[in-house]
């Protein structure tokens, strides 16, 4: 669908009588190399530059009457190498030095260097093969004509046709003949393949043209298939497929093609009135074949591409007295076509010929050139593939252009002939119509168009070699624009989108042309060249023009949008592009182009395709050819040349969401359907405007089966946050609003629609739907769809269960209908089921013959695991008489129904015994307060109560209920009572309750101070002593504990003072090691690397010191498993701290703490015992112990700060190591990340006067 466009065409004329010999290019500095001359002086060399201008000159030596057999340039050894035909070989090397390298005697018939200049070919006047290295060093010779390839198949006969027997009537084959064609020069061509491993020769045998293939070496690989006529041109296509030739027959001229091993592999015909062909060559990319041929109107160049196994005329380049045509080795559509005095330099770009303009009414038509027949195709209204067309039009002559109307609904097009001045104006209807020819339009001669823009109806604009000239073509007349002629342009291209024609100059300076002649004015800068430039209008911006260089880089003005686009559209709202690693991607027609909010820059297909919808994954080598206006097709031309239809999701939504705005739901509904979209966008677009239009929404719907799909496909999510963002600054914007979270939505559309539905006249065609929003409702209302079914009639009952059922699982409406205790109705779905009727026709039938409903109920609530409606049930049957007590307490004590059946008792004579079963089951569960309440609310289980109070350690109020008058304890109870109380409280160390309890109800005191003394509560002991007459207790009990406890004391504190002193010390010793000397020393263990999940990459840069795995893990159930013993592990060894390891920091700062926290709780013991010391005569122990418990806070006071504001490593979870802020220079850091233990007070505790 492409056509061949001229961007630059500049002629360069030889000085006045001389005339080209040869020519050559250098492809990397742009240089062309001209052996030129007339008859009566020797030949020379000129050189010209990238601009064209003649650089140097350099005499040869030898006369122009000379033939030339070919010249080459070699790249590496930068030398310009001719051969002449009377076997003279010369090389000019940059500075003009001319050096005859030597002769060959036999004289040179044909050459031709490989693609890699290391090889050239030779063949000489005697038709021998000569193959030479590039220092013209002999690597072989052999006759042309002679030898036979390797492997050439021997035939023994009796397979071959003439050794069959034929039939009777059998006649002689006849005889394949060769013969030379009239046009044939009689010389010798030699043409390499790309790679530089086979070249062909083509040459005169025994009257007729033949074609040998060999190999690099110059064995014989193959022969050339006979083929009648065979004429002399020859050109291998660098791609290696076909070996291009031509052949003249009776009826025809064509180009025929042989593969590497001489079979013939198809042909084309060229154009009725081509003559004879003097040459044909390929394009670097093999996508395109040059035929120098003669006709009619004079020698020409015509260029030819195939696509879908078509040959397609592209473009005939007319020159005077046409030689031969030179492609560029690296710009592959850059062509020199060689004059007899002069040479013209042609660049060339391929694009399609599409409709732009942004109407409803337009065509989408695309235009392809065909020599002097253009296809046209209308892909609004038919998708012809090609070759093929939905109209053939017939021009005068080849087209070297076209270019579709920027007015109106933009279904005209203009087409530029060969002559480069004549125009042909088509105008066509919209829909599948012919296009008309409506005029003729001549533009000046000395125009030399090369590009045309259909502006306006009557103002057509041309880009030639005078610049850009603007006709009038009511009037006839062209004025050229003032000053265009030296802005380099090379493009021209109509912008209907913002109403303008562009003209793209070389410096990559777009500019807008003013149709009334005057001077063009820049419209914008892009940073490189362009070969394909658009524009369309962004808001405040202006026009924004977009443009596409050769070298596939994409721009918004100044913005690179991609470095590897291969091809793009531009619509009013969007701009589609594909790159080179096959993905489409679609960005907003808006400011983000430019500003790049809003749109992601770069070019990471692969990663990103398919995810959202501003891209899409395209086949290999697929390019636009257009895309809809207005609509949402794109047309994609494959590689093979087969055209595709695609809608990408962004152009789809964009259709949708523009129907929406314009209330057009079922629209909307239908595209979201056919193109697999989530129709809860129809929603999600704009909610407040969807609710108040939930009527109309109905109303243009109508059909049940799209409103159940719609209903069906809500969820609690909005997709135009999630799935569906946007583009360009309206994502950006969905963006900022927040998290895809929406809460009820579906309950709220399903609430919102039902009344709609079942106030329409037609609401019994649209029952199904009623049931769709209540099953979708969340949580589904199936008890309130069941219950719109029971009111329907048999038939309608039966399709509307039917349509339920399709809707949800049988077993959850056949729950719900139970649960309606609707028995009848449960049997029809279970009916519908796939349940075997023996597992459900008992179970009803067992329900059924239950007398009581009551019990009935019951039963089904039970089964439907609801305990709170059954208890209700229940309770109701055990009023009724028809379910025993103990039946009623067994179903509360499994469910835990005490409360719900206290409220359904209250008042009821059984209610206390509730209470009682309430407290047995708060006591099972160790809740004795709870257990001790409910039993003193039956007011019938004091015993209960009490032993609840005890166990539950309220010993006060157990004691005070038992003393009570009326609760049935006796004083040897009660005592009982206070010792059981006692024991249970010394038991949980709580000895001062446990000791009062014993004075205040018991005559215990030996008891009583025994416990105070295990409590070290002194004073309070030596107080009962005497204030209960014992004072022997004093001596007995009180001073020996005194004593005891001063010693442990104190071992205590020399136990700490030692163990803190060794940690500080050690701990100072591994804070000297720096951290990255213990990274170092110490290995990976592999319960640690078994962190990382299964498919994590072991060369993470996980070590010991790394604070989380490079890569989030997927935690799967194996995974789970070996974390939790990894984290034991790591644990234990925490927990053991060994000398050496990388965790022994952390477990001495651990164990530091812990002793500080020993130290802080000692603080108020050791000031107790001291005072009772002091009471009992014995300060000097009381001195001692202070002394030493002071050097011990001293102590902590004093390496306490280093010891938790200096830590550097902390053991993490799974036995990872976190480092601690960044490390200074002495391997520390400043943040703490242990908690800092509570300090012991310095003084406060000490006793002044112990001195």
């Amino acid at each position: 669908m492409r056509n061949l466009s001229v961007l630059e065409e500049t002629a360069v004329a030889l000085p006045e009588g001389v005339r080209v010999l040869d020519l050559c290019v250098d492809a990397v500095e742009s240089r062309t190399f001209v052996v030129a001359g007339d008859s009566t002086a020797t030949a020379q060399l000129l050189t010209y530059d990238r601009a064209y201008l003649l650089t140097s000159t350099a005499a040869l030596p030898f006369a122009a009457s000379e033939r030339i057999a070919g010249m080459h340039f070699l790249m590496e050894r930068e030398q310009v190498v001719v051969a002449l035909e009377s076997g003279d070989i010369c090389t000019i090397d940059s500075s003009g030095a001319v050096d005859t390298v030597g002769t060959v005697d036999a004289r040179i018939a044909a050459w031709r260097w490989s693609p890699d200049d290391e090889v050239l070919v030779l063949v000489t006047g005697e038709d021998r093969l000569l193959l030479m290295t590039a220092d013209f060093d002999v690597l072989g010779e052999s006759p042309l004509a002679a030898g036979q390839r390797e492997d050439a198949p021997v035939s023994v006969g009796w397979g071959a046709r003439e050794t069959q027997y034929q039939g009777r009537d059998a006649q002689p084959a006849p005889e394949s003949v060769s013969r030379l064609s009239g046009d044939d020069d009689m010389r010798v061509r030699v043409s390499w393949r790309g790679d530089a491993q086979f070249f062909a020769v083509s040459f005169v045998r025994q009257g007729a043209r033949a074609l040998r293939v060999f190999a690099r070496d110059g064995r014989v690989h193959s022969e050339g298939e006979g083929a009648e006529t065979l004429e002399h041109t020859l050109a291998w296509k660098p791609s290696g497929r076909l070996i291009a030739a031509t052949a003249r027959r009776a009826h025809r001229h064509e180009v025929v093609f042989f593969e590497r091993n001489g079979l013939r592999h198809g042909e084309f015909a060229l154009r009725a009135g081509t003559g004879r062909v003097r040459e044909l060559s390929w394009n670097a990319e093999s996508s395109v074949l040059a035929v120098v041929a003669e006709t009619r109107d004079g020698a020409c160049v015509q260029l030819w591409a195939d696509k879908n196994y078509h040959w397609y005329l592209k473009q005939e380049l007319r020159a005077r007295d046409v030689v031969r045509a030179v492609w560029d080795a690296e710009e592959a559509l850059r062509l020199t076509v060689v004059c007899a005095r002069g040479f013209v330099r042609v660049q060339l770009h391929s694009a399609a010929a599409v409709a732009h303009a942004a109407s409803l009414e337009s065509n989408a038509a695309a235009c392809v050139v065909d020599g002097a027949r253009v296809l046209y195709t209308p892909f609004a209204h038919a998708n012809v593939p090609p070759p093929m067309a939905l109209h053939t039009l017939d021009a005068p002559m080849s087209v070297r252009h076209v270019a579709f109307a920027a007015f109106g609904a933009g279904n005209g097009f203009a087409l530029l002939l060969a002559d480069q001045r004549t125009v042909v104006l088509y105008e066509c209807d919209a829909g599948k119509a012919r296009p008309r020819e409506l005029r003729y339009v001549e533009l000046p001669a000395d125009a030399r168009a090369r590009q045309v823009a259909w502006a306006e109806r009557d103002v057509l604009v041309s880009l030639g070699a005078g610049g850009v000239s603007v006709t009038d073509v009511a009037a006839g007349s062209t004025r050229v624009c003032a000053g265009s002629a030296g802005m380099g342009l090379a493009v021209l291209a109509a912008a209907p989108l913002v109403g303008q024609v562009l003209a793209a100059g070389a410096g990559g300076r777009v500019y807008s042309v003013a149709l009334d002649a005057s001077e063009p004015w820049a419209l914008a800068q892009l940073p490189a060249p362009c070969a394909e430039v658009d524009a369309v209008a962004c808001g405040a911006l202006g026009a924004v023009v977009v443009g596409r260089t050769a070298r596939n880089q994409l721009y918004a003005n100044s913005r690179l949008l991609s470095a590897a686009c291969s091809s793009f559209f531009l619509r009013r709202d969007m701009l589609l592009f594909t790159t080179t690693t096959h993905c489409l991607r679609v960005a907003a027609a808006d400011a983000s182009l430019v500003t790049g909010a809003g749109a992601a820059d770069g070019d990471g297909d692969e990663a990103a395709a398919g995810q959202g919808e501003a891209r899409r994954r395209i086949e290999r080598g697929a390019a636009i050819v257009l895309a809809a206006p207005a609509g949402d097709a794109v047309v994609f031309q494959m590689p093979r040349g087969n055209l595709e239809t695609v809608r990408p999701r962004a152009l789809v939504l964009a259709a949708v969401r523009r129907m929406l705005d314009a209330r057009e739901y079922r629209r909307a509904l239908i595209a979201c359907r056919a193109n697999r979209i989530d129709m809860n966008v129809l929603y999600d677009h704009a909610p407040a405007a969807f609710m108040a239009d939930v009527d109309a929404f109905v109303a243009q719907v109508r059909e049940c089966d799209l409103l159940n799909l719609f209903v069906s496909g809500l969820r609690d999510e909005d997709v135009t946050r999630t799935m569906y963002p946007g583009i360009g600054a309206d994502r950006g914007a969905r963006a900022a609003a927040g998290s895809g979270d929406s809460a009820g939505k579906t309950t709220a559309v399903c609430r919102a629609l039902r009344p709609v539905l079942q106030a329409r006249a037609d609401a019994a065609r649209l029952l199904p739907t009623v049931l769709t929003t209540l099953v979708c409702e969340r949580p589904p209302a199936i008890d309130e769809a069941l219950g719109v079914i029971a009111a329907l009639g048999a038939d309608e009952r039966d399709a509307a269960l039917t349509h339920l059922l399709f809707l949800t699982d049988v077993g959850t409406v056949y729950d719900a209908a139970l649960g309606r205790y609707d028995l009848a109705l449960a049997l029809r779905v279970a009916e519908r089921s796939q349940r075997d009727p023996r597992e459900y026709l008992p179970e009803l039938r067992a329900l059924r013959a239950l007398e009581s409903e009551e019990l009935r109920r019951f039963t089904i609530d039970a089964q439907l695991r609801r305990p709170a409606r059954a208890l209700g049930h229940l309770c109701a049957a055990y009023a009724e008489g028809a379910c025993a007590w103990d039946a009623l307490v067994a179903y509360v004590d499994e469910h835990a129904l005490h409360r719900e059946c206290l409220a359904l008792l209250a008042g009821h004579a059984r209610a206390p015994d509730m209470h009682v079963a309430y407290g047995d089951a708060l006591a099972r569960d160790k809740q004795w307060a709870q257990a001790a309440a409910a039993y003193m609310l039956s007011q019938r289980a004091h015993a209960q109560a009490v032993d609840a109070l005890v166990a539950g350690r309220q010993w006060q109020l157990a004691l005070a209920l038992a003393a009570a008058p009326g609760s049935g304890f006796g004083a040897q109870r009660v005592h009982d009572l206070a010792l059981r109380a006692s024991a249970l409280l010394s038991d949980h160390h709580m000895f001062a309750d446990a000791a009062r309890c014993l004075l205040e109800h018991t005559d215990a005191t030996e008891d009583a101070v025994a416990l105070l003394v295990r409590g070290a509560l002194w004073a309070e002991a030596v107080r009962c002593s005497f204030q209960r007459g014992r004072a022997d207790l004093v001596e007995t009990t009180v001073l020996p504990g005194i004593d005891a406890a001063g010693a442990a004391t104190g071992e205590d504190i020399a136990e700490i003072r030692a163990a803190f002193a060794a940690k500080v010390q050690r701990l100072r010793e591994v804070r000297a090691t720096p951290l990255a000397l213990m990274a170092e020393l110490q290995p990976v263990r592999d319960d640690s690397v078994d962190v990382m999940s299964d498919t994590a990459s072991m060369a993470s840069q996980f070590s010991t010191f790394t604070a989380t795995v490079t890569d989030a893990s997927r935690v799967t159930g194996s995974t789970a498993r070996r974390i939790s013993k990894t984290k034991r592990k790591a644990e234990r060894r925490r927990l053991r701290g060994k000398k050496g390891s990388v965790f022994e920091e952390s477990h001495l700062v651990d164990s530091l703490a812990k002793l500080v926290d020993r130290v802080r709780v000692l603080q108020p013991a050791v000031r107790e015992l001291n005072l009772a010391l002091i009471q009992f005569a014995r300060a000097h122990v009381a001195r001692r112990l202070q002394r030493a418990f002071a050097e011990l806070v001293a102590a902590v006071l004093a390496d306490g700060d280093w010891v938790f504001d200096q830590q550097r490593i902390l053991v993490g979870e799974g036995g990872q190591l976190d480092l601690v802020g960044e490390v200074n220079a002495d391997g520390m850091s400043a943040l703490p990340r242990l908690p800092k233990p509570a300090f012991p007070s310095a003084d406060s505790w000490m006793i002044s006067a112990l001195i």
